[in-house]
């Protein structure tokens, strides 16, 4: 009983921080995962169903621009932010709203750089956490995402400024 409680104290712990990873991060839907797409002068790692529209967290740089879009669908229009977290580093992006192109809820859309806190430390570790409104969700990449991830990073380029990264 004690363990069990001590293993209670220490989730929810982690979920109030809305950062704690484990080697299991549990998928938003089942089927999601992390899908790298070059796209000539654009590239783009989607977090969702592979060869669908289904999908929640969007990243999408021109090559070689350090510069990246970030796109979830928006859980709550009231508070336009993003929060990403991935091991040390906390990113708050401030949104916009953007229509969602399959008429479904509006997007929230930010600017940041691939040297953002969070994006540095996904590039790094392959895991990143999502808040949006009170909805959170964490990613963890597997084997093959992993090089997904790097793809993307690559892809990318070096940061040419900071701005809409801000540590929290």
């Amino acid at each position: 009983m004690r363990k069990l409680l001590t293993v209670l104290v220490a989730t929810g712990g982690c979920i109030a921080l809305g950062g704690c990873f484990t080697g299991s991060e549990p998928r938003l839907a089942d089927g999601f995962g992390l899908h790298f797409q070059d796209e000539g002068s654009d590239v783009k790692l989607a977090y969702g169903l592979a060869d669908s529209d289904d999908v929640a967290l969007m990243l999408q740089c021109s090559k070689g621009a350090g510069e990246v879009q970030v796109t979830d669908v928006a859980r709550d229009s009231a508070r336009p932010v993003l929060v990403l977290a991935s091991s040390d580093g906390v990113s708050v992006l401030s949104a916009s709203l953007q229509p969602n192109p399959e008429g479904q809820a509006p997007l929230l859309a930010a600017q940041t750089s691939v040297a953002s806190p969070a994006l540095a430390a996904f590039r790094r570790t392959g895991r990143i956490s999502v808040r949006n409104g009170d909805f959170r969700y964490g990613i963890t990449a597997t084997g093959d995402e992993r090089a997904a991830v790097g793809r993307f990073f690559a892809a990318c380029g070096p940061a040419r400024s900071t701005a809409g990264g801000q540590v929290a």
